[in-house]
């Protein structure tokens, strides 16, 4: 399998197969225990071929907590300045979440892309460049691999999206035992494609704002701007399916819920960019109404891609047997579908789903 390089604002992102400790970066991101025990995977590796000097220098910060990141020395690496130790393995995770009443997926989301966050925190704060990331926790602490890539991609992209900053990111990928097809790493591909292109979309809007001609008011079209937009729902879907979102928009109506939706199309002009994104940033939750034109649609690709970036609850409504586009498929394929195939249930499903996600969504403000 070849490596793949993606352009992300001003930074780069390399995909490799192979051994992370033959990376150059400054910086080798490991994954352990709250000890640091450096027992196995990618972790014993960076022990053996940097030394004890560097175990050493980590059992100084034991504990660690759960999602932290604890620096310390590369030792005799040759390249590196200094190794992240990402916490990803701690025996009382199952206490936690009977205690706090939160699921397996909630702590493995934020674990993933808060230990990627605080890896780019640290990378600005000792100015460093170059970073190489394993599949954090693929290993030892027995995530799913399918979970690691989706919440990491996520993560790196939003970070190196938000930097002007030429930084080169190494993601080095390592099937140790054979379990996964050349499709599987395809779909990952795919996927971090799909969000360099939609960092790179969102900068086109900003260039797009920065050089657009002033229009007189009588001759401007009028269109909502940020601050004005009040809705709590934004209804991703293709206009072949209008009679499907005509009945959609009057459920949500007759519920009260307050949506969002270029329902005629009249807003699709020099504008149009600029307002999806404000209304996708605005919104609480994204329906995505799931059809053969949706998923063949590449303005739907693009928001419903631009949605998870923004770490929006995405709500598929599948009206047909359609797969989901494959630039998506890896972000939204472990999300629960709504039917609509078998509607007799289907809309009673939705407005209990959206009144879950929105009531959530507001407790966490």
């Amino acid at each position: 399998m070849e490596s793949r390089q993606y352009i992300y604002n001003q930074s780069t992102l390399t995909v490799k197969f192979g051994n992370i400790i033959e990376s150059q970066a400054d910086v080798i991101v490991s994954s352990d225990d709250c000890f640091i025990t450096m027992g196995g995977g990618v972790s014993r590796a960076i022990l053996l071929a940097g030394g004890d000097e560097i175990i050493k220098d980590a059992q100084k910060m034991v504990p660690v907590l759960l999602g932290d990141v604890v620096v310390t020395t590369a030792g005799k690496l040759l390249y590196q300045k200094y190794i992240y130790h990402c916490i990803t393995i701690d025996k009382k995770r199952g206490i936690q979440i009977r205690t706090n009443q939160v699921t397996e997926e909630d702590i493995l989301n934020y674990l993933l892309q808060h230990a990627v966050d605080k890896c780019f925190q640290l990378m600005q704060s000792m100015e460093l460049t170059s970073i190489a990331f394993p599949a954090i926790g693929a290993g030892a602490a027995r995530i799913p691999i399918r979970k690691v890539i989706e919440q990491m991609s996520i993560a790196i992209a939003r970070n190196l999206g938000n930097t002007n900053k030429a930084l080169n990111v190494e993601l080095y990928l390592y099937d140790r035992f054979n379990i996964y097809t050349e499709s599987d790493y395809i779909t990952l591909f795919e996927n971090l494609a799909a969000k360099a292109a939609l960092i790179q979309y969102k900068i086109d809007l900003e260039n797009e704002e920065s050089t657009k001609e002033y229009i007189p008011m009588d001759k401007a079209q009028v269109i909502p701007t940020r601050k004005s937009m009040k809705h709590q729902v934004f209804i991703s879907y293709s206009r072949k399916d209008k009679e499907f979102a005509e009945y959609l928009c009057d459920v949500l109506k007759n519920n009260s819920i307050e949506y969002w939706i270029d329902k005629e199309g009249v807003y699709s002009s020099l504008n149009y960019k600029e307002l999806i994104v404000y209304a996708i940033d605005v919104s609480k939750a994204v329906i995505f109404v799931s059809s053969v034109n949706s998923n063949s649609s590449i303005n739907v690709i693009r928001e419903i891609g631009y949605a998870v970036n923004m770490n929006k609850s995405i709500l598929p409504l599948m009206l047909d047997d359609t797969p989901y586009a494959k630039s998506i498929r890896l972000d939204i394929s472990d999300i629960d579908q709504i039917d609509y195939r078998n509607p007799a249930n289907a809309t009673k499903k939705l407005i209990t789903s959206l009144i879950y996600v929105l009531n959530k969504t507001e407790g966490t403000r």
